[in-house]
């Protein structure tokens, strides 16, 4: 099977069972059901808005902070937040601030950011499955007592990034459940493509809290909450199974056709996710259109007033090497498609 392993450690200690698992994948009849038939759901049920809109609300509109709270369990220091923006809209998000630093082993804004843009490239809007997430540098002043210590040199703001905070969601018990992925096509088609996604960024942190399920009753979504462990880390969650590889027999064939889309120009643009440039009074402010890769070799660049947020060339090579690998399997009859 072409999927990649975690380690050859791990080869050695489950090779046998990956083997059978891929042999049994391989004989599996087609699903009963194709991506047609998955049911209507209200549209961003579980976000409020249309993530384009959240993406600019959230990454430019002035806010005033109405609540501030931990977020639960974890050890990123993830906040709880309530934002209450000019035209009277109120956004719960998760809120993470960087005063001290730009990519840790498991706090990692551009990590974040990266897995919320790869699964535009497979997802219409209303599928998404990593909720609406942003950066954006905040003035120390109007967070005084939160975070009072500038991310950068010479700038006066602390990057945060701000994830919209999912509504009517709860952790599953059992996240992944193959006889009613083999019966029911909403399941299916929405935990196939969390999947697909974990997949290509190589996520491995599988803790219960990362992954987020609808709640009983509602079209079964499944979403990737807390990607900061992925793209290669060097360390990870070695005490749980991780979701690094593909898992489920078959794939929704729209979702496959758009990965063979995928363009080059697509994976050079995971080179500068964000760039952002100090203005006069210290504050860090978002650029259009940003310029080639201050170093392809490092993932957060900040040079003269310049920051930029992205994945490294060695990152980008291996999104574009799992890409291939799903494609092969699919092409080589190991996954089946509906």
């Amino acid at each position: 099977m072409p999927f990649k392993q975690s380690t050859w450690i791990a080869w050695l200690g489950v090779g046998a069972s990956l083997v059978l698992v891929a042999c049994s994948a391989s004989v599996r009849p087609p699903l009963a059901f194709s991506a047609a038939d998955i049911s209507s759901e209200q549209a961003f049920y579980h976000w409020g808005e249309p993530p384009a809109s959240l993406e600019r609300r959230l990454a430019e509109d002035d806010f005033t902070m109405a609540a501030f709270e931990d977020a639960g369990g974890g050890v990123t220091g993830a906040k709880k937040a309530s934002l209450e923006f000019p035209d009277g809209i109120s956004i719960e998000v998760k809120w993470k601030d960087f005063p001290r630093g730009l990519d840790g082993w498991n706090n990692s804004p551009r990590k974040e950011i990266a897995a919320y843009q790869i699964q535009k490239w497979f997802l219409d809007p209303e599928h998404y499955v990593v909720p609406t997430t942003v950066a954006r540098c905040v003035d120390v002043d109007e967070i005084r007592g939160l975070a009072a210590v500038a991310t950068l040199d010479k700038s006066r703001c602390v990057l945060v990034t701000l994830a919209v905070w999912l509504q009517n969601v709860t952790v599953p018990d059992k996240l992944y459940d193959e006889e009613r992925f083999l019966s029911s096509p909403d399941y299916a088609f929405h935990m196939a493509n969390f999947n697909i996604l974990t997949t290509l960024i190589d996520h491995r942190d599988g803790r219960k809290g990362n992954f987020l399920s609808a709640k009983s009753g509602d079209v079964p979504r499944v979403y990737a909450a807390d990607n900061g462990i992925s793209f290669s880390t060097w360390i990870w969650n070695y005490f749980v199974r991780n979701w690094e590889d593909i898992r489920v027999p078959a794939l929704p064939r729209p979702s496959v056709e758009r990965l063979r889309g995928i363009s080059a120009q697509d994976y050079a643009s995971l080179a500068v996710l964000l760039e952002m440039r100090l203005d006069e009074s210290g504050m860090l402010r978002t650029v259009e259109d940003p310029g080639p890769p201050i170093d392809p070799d490092e993932g957060a660049r900040w040079r003269g007033g310049v920051l930029q947020l992205g994945l490294t060339q060695s990152e980008i090579d291996e999104v574009r090497e799992n890409v291939e690998e799903i494609l092969e399997a699919v092409d080589g009859g190991e996954l089946a498609q509906f």
